[in-house]
């Protein structure tokens, strides 16, 4: 078959079922007896195992079928989960992440399978597969209610009902169990009813059986045809076909009854409505809820939603120069449609943040063993939505903030004992929403940031000189931290030293809009929050005049627009300043800052328009000719000739087809 027009659907899939083993990992290695915990595994492995063996994909079937033989034995009790099995299960892991890089890319890796495979069964050196699925199924043994009972005497009074009792066998070479027994349950729905099986139905799904299982069937049809049936089913061995002529041979099950519903003659099977619901749910018949759709696809429907907010901007500005009252009513109508559309596309694009926060618990776990330390990693507001785009730009700065976490905040369990603390560390990651911000957190209980640290550092690197840090003080201090090339770290490792890190994500934050904070305590721990736009493609923002020339602020970065008298902006050294309401707020000349020729009406005019940004806690009054008012804007993307030019995070397209730029406060203030 062509596999290829499903390779996208199978990899997205298989991505899925291996990031929630990673998971199940993580915690079966804080409670290994849990059973539920590694039924989980079991249950992705199995759906991954099964996946790969459609597609043929044989290296991905092999290695997760010996995976889920290593989780079968573990799953019988035999062996205790140590942390040398996980250990070996994330390995795997890992090359089966690999396996999918190789489908996706076509690029051969090289990979070396037979080693992965022998460390898997390393672990479990004294227990074969066909071994436990001896043992498994000896555990097996067909039981009915007291109900079920009663239910069969009564169908038992029809001359031509007959009760068969059949034992399945499997051949040993079969890769795809729970596949089988499906097809022995659809084969024998078709001429009866299926009144019990051993192990449940459950179970069969979930592949937690051995090589055998047991039906119990209600049917009118003879043995000799239960039997042909059956025999054409692959890859099973043998079919044992009983009839119970006296039901009272069979032992009933000491459990609380359940009420059986009386059947329903469906042709020539006899299915109950609850049967039918059980049916489906154990074999996935269920109607389609949702669907994947391609971030391309999502991208180009986000494109086509900004340029008709362009195109209604547009006709609104037309409408009101003109004096156009039929089209004002009819644009009134076209403007909240247009506002509905946009609202359902960005919440197609709202990715929850789990997505990424579920990639960091196995890292930060690794980074702790290999540099010995304890740790409890806690993750919350998983929940919370963002852009997708945004999504994918805050992963490598977050990934930066937890290694520094591990690295240089958590010390070794024994300093920690010393220091009166408990020698388990902890780290926190959390996102919450603010307005139309989010806002993600990353703290630790470590030995925090030591100012007198950062000054020897920045001495002995040739940051600043010792009189220039005397005038700063100890918050001020901890602003190195974001310079170029600037590490506490006297040693270089695989995690820090290099001095890249703190101002790559200063950066990154900056770039889509959003803001770094953070704040640290010596020997008690840090805390850094990132400040996030819930999406970077249509913003609100306010229009303000320069020169003629219009520019956009986001209106999320504005506090208040205000004008003031020329006489009260005093100076401090070369700095502008102005008193607003008791605080001292600094003043931008954004005709200096962008290098534009000041107007002599401006000059002589005796008031001045401010608008008051803030970023990050940190205000300031950006002064503009004139303030023209509040306006939706399309973002889009600036050339090679403006990127990285500072004070500009992008441009948009006014109603009348001019293009202003877009006001970047975070490095305007910052």
């Amino acid at each position: 078959m062509g596999v290829e027009q499903y390779k996208e659907l199978f990899v997205a899939e298989s991505e899925e079922h291996l990031q929630i083993i990673n998971n199940s990992v993580l915690s079966l290695e804080k409670d290994p007896a849990n059973l539920t915990i590694l039924n989980e595994i079991f249950r992705c492995a199995h759906t991954l195992k099964g996946m790969s063996a459609t597609m043929g994909f044989e290296s991905l079937t092999r290695l997760t079928h010996k995976m889920e033989d290593v989780l079968d034995i573990f799953r019988s009790q035999k062996i205790p989960v140590t942390s040398e099995v996980v250990d070996k299960l994330f390995s795997c892991l890992d090359i089966l992440q690999m396996l999918l890089e190789e489908i996706k890319t076509g690029e051969d890796l090289n990979l070396d399978i037979e080693s992965i495979i022998l460390q898997l069964q390393s672990v479990t050196p004294n227990i074969s597969s066909a071994e436990l699925d001896q043992k498994i199924d000896e555990k097996k043994e067909l039981l009915i209610t007291a109900l079920e009972k009663e239910h069969l005497l009564n169908v038992m009074k029809d001359k031509d009902t007959r009760i068969y009792k059949i034992n399945i066998s499997l051949s040993h070479d079969c890769q795809l169990k729970s596949v089988r027994a499906f097809m022995v349950f659809n084969k024998l729905n078709s001429i009866g009813e299926i009144i019990k099986s051993v192990p449940s139905s459950e179970e069969l799904e979930s592949n937690h059986f051995g090589l055998s299982f047991c039906l119990l069937l209600m049917t009118n049809s003879l043995a000799k045809k239960i039997e042909q049936i059956l025999s054409k089913v692959m890859e099973v061995e043998k079919a044992v076909v009983t009839q119970i002529r006296d039901i009272n041979l069979i032992p009933l099950e000491k459990i609380k009854e359940i009420k059986v519903k009386d059947t329903v003659q469906t042709g020539s099977a006899d299915i109950d409505s609850a049967q039918q619901k059980d049916l489906a749910k154990q074999f996935g018949f269920k109607k389609i809820q949702s669907i994947r759709v391609s971030t391309q696809r999502l991208d180009k429907l986000m494109n086509f939603v900004g340029e008709l907010v362009i195109s209604k901007i547009r006709l609104m500005q037309i409408a009101q120069t003109h004096q156009l009252q039929p089209l004002n009513e009819i644009l009134t109508n076209i403007d909240r449609l247009t506002g509905d559309l946009q609202d359902e596309v960005m919440q197609a694009r709202l990715i929850p943040m789990a997505q990424v926060f579920d990639r960091f618990p196995r890292m930060v776990r690794d980074l702790a063993r290999s540099e010995k330390k304890q740790i409890n990693f806690d993750i919350s507001g998983g929940e919370i939505e963002l852009d997708r785009t945004v999504l994918d730009e805050i992963a490598d700065p977050l990934v930066h903030l937890l290694r520094n976490s591990v690295d240089h905040g958590i010390e070794l369990p024994s300093v920690r004992k010393e220091n009166n603390k408990n020698p388990v560390g902890t780290i926190k990651l959390s996102a919450y929403r603010e307005r139309t911000f989010v806002l993600i957190e990353v703290s630790d209980d470590g030995k925090g940031i030591d100012p007198a640290t950062m000054r020897e550092v920045a001495v002995k690197k040739g940051f600043m000189t010792e009189e220039e840090l005397a005038k700063l003080s100890d918050r001020d201090i901890l602003n190195l931290i974001t310079m170029p090339g600037f590490s506490s770290t006297s040693e270089i490792t695989d995690t820090s030293g290099r001095g890249v890190g703190m101002d790559v994500v200063k950066m990154k934050i900056e770039s889509l809009g959003g803001s770094l904070v953070f704040d640290s305590v010596a020997g008690k721990g840090s805390n850094f929050k990132l400040k996030l736009p819930l999406t970077v493609a249509i913003i609100r923002a306010m229009l303000v005049e320069i020169n003629k020339e219009i520019y956009a602020t986001p209106i999320a970065s504005i506090v208040e627009t205000v004008k003031v008298s020329k006489k009260r902006i005093k100076h401090i050294e070369k700095f502008e300043v102005i008193n607003l309401r008791d605080e001292v707020l600094p003043l931008l000349r954004l005709e200096k800052i962008l290098g534009v020729p000041i107007r002599e009406a401006e000059s002589s005019s005796e008031d001045i328009s401010i608008v008051v940004v803030d970023n990050a806690g940190k205000k300031a009054g950006l002064v503009v000719d004139r303030v023209v008012g509040q306006q939706e804007v399309v973002i889009k993307t600036v050339g090679s000739l403006l990127k990285g030019i500072k004070g500009f995070s992008g441009a948009t397209i006014l109603g009348d087809g001019s293009v202003a730029l877009i006001l970047d406060v975070a490095t305007l203030v910052g």
